[in-house]
């Protein structure tokens, strides 16, 4: 696994969630983010195997409210540089 910075992991969150990097902050809440639906938490699940061999499950990315918390879950697995 090569690890990103956090800029990256917010362009590849708004990659995979068709959302304006811009808008892919920290404290941003999924709720908020029409991407991040289903579509695109499934979206954001196969980017994640794809680019760092990491198995998001369901339950996990449900407990995911806001980018700050994927932003974690990508440091606790050192998937981010920074």
């Amino acid at each position: 696994m090569t690890p990103i910075s956090t800029a990256a992991a917010q362009q590849m969150m708004a990659d995979a969630l068709d959302e304006p990097v811009a808008s892919v902050v920290p404290d941003r809440s999924r709720d908020s983010m029409a991407g991040w639906d289903s579509m695109g938490a499934l979206a954001l699940m196969a980017e994640l195997d794809d680019r760092f061999g990491i198995q998001l499950t369901s339950d996990e990315s449900l407990q995911m409210l806001k980018v700050g918390d994927m932003l974690a879950y990508l440091r606790e697995r050192g998937a981010l540089t920074d």
